[in-house]
């Protein structure tokens, strides 16, 4: 596996998530985004990341990880920095290994065809049989269900930033006043609570966050579909910015400014004191629908409503 950080294959295993809970759905109960597998302030795992397997291997050998199961895996390599892990994987079934190397259950597509699309052995038929096949709204010449016409409309919902109060994406202002960007996670005060995921690209998502979490301000620093996102009590402190990386346009209105994270940021260099590179850009929720709230442009007026 890539490892190291960067878009390595845990900052890819979101969307690993969502894959997999498309087709099956208790992988995140009722939350198509799979918005609680991520990771708290300060690079905490939530519980669902924790117990994934993807970051303990990843992570392997660091402090407060809990540990392999020496009789499943084994680790191989890794290389001189830390961007390559190799694992073995031990105690596979050989009736299953015998199973598989078995050419009449590899449904080629014609004898001695180079096409098989294979089967699973019957060791594993429970876990398929509560598979709930993904049918794409695509799929012109499959018949889907009410229920799969559902879980795409509620996964869109969410991805615009569409979900619960219906702010952003729609030509209505989101009840946010823009205050500010920062570059130092710690101007965000103390008593900051993190997400990520789609609330990290959505201005509408992180006030959502915010307003559950009984928080007056948000910030965000987006990163290609995903980013992050605090909700926090009191105004930021610490210098403000003004550069490029402060006006990345949210992902559900570009109207709104959302910051960026990482490679996001292009050249731009992380704040003093501060290990990665974040432009976050943080707003004021508004009681009320309809308030100014595009970035940048009510920074004045913001500051002397506080």
């Amino acid at each position: 596996m890539w490892a190291g950080g960067g878009g390595d294959d845990l900052a890819k295993s979101p969307h690993m998530a969502r894959i997999g809970n498309s087709v099956y759905h208790d992988i995140c109960p009722g939350d198509p985004t799979c918005s609680q597998f991520g990771f708290y302030q300060g690079g905490h795992p939530t519980p669902m990341m924790e117990k994934c397997l993807l970051y303990r291997m990843v992570n392997y050998g660091q402090p407060g990880v809990k540990k392999l199961d020496p009789s499943r895996y084994t680790h191989a390599f890794t290389s001189k920095y830390g961007k390559v892990r190799i694992f073995k994987v031990r105690s596979v079934s050989k009736k299953s290994k015998d199973w598989v190397a078995n050419p009449q259950n590899k449904l080629c597509d014609a004898p001695g065809s180079w096409y098989c699309v294979g089967q699973y052995p019957p060791a594993i038929q429970w876990l398929i049989d509560k598979r709930k096949p993904f049918k794409q709204l695509e799929d012109f010449n499959v018949r889907g269900t009410e229920a799969d016409r559902e879980y795409q409309e509620e996964y869109h919902r969410r991805m615009a930033g569409r979900h619960g109060e219906g702010e952003g994406g729609d030509g209505r202002e989101v009840a946010a006043t823009y205050i500010g960007c920062y570059g130092a996670e710690k101007s965000l005060g103390e008593n900051r609570e993190y997400t990520g995921g789609p609330y990290g690209t959505s201005v509408a998502l992180a006030r959502q966050f915010a307003v559950q979490a009984g928080k007056r301000y948000f910030a965000i620093a987006q990163v290609g579909v995903d980013g992050h996102a605090f909700a926090f009590d009191e105004p930021p402190k610490g210098k403000e910015l003004n550069d490029m990386g402060c006006t990345e346009p949210c992902a559900d209105d570009e109207r709104y400014s959302c910051g960026c994270a990482d490679e996001a940021c292009g050249d731009l260099r992380p704040a003093r004191g501060e290990e990665h590179v974040r432009r976050w850009v943080v707003y004021k929720v508004d009681k009320e629908k309809g308030s100014k709230g595009k970035g940048g442009k009510k920074k004045k007026a913001a500051k002397e409503e506080l």
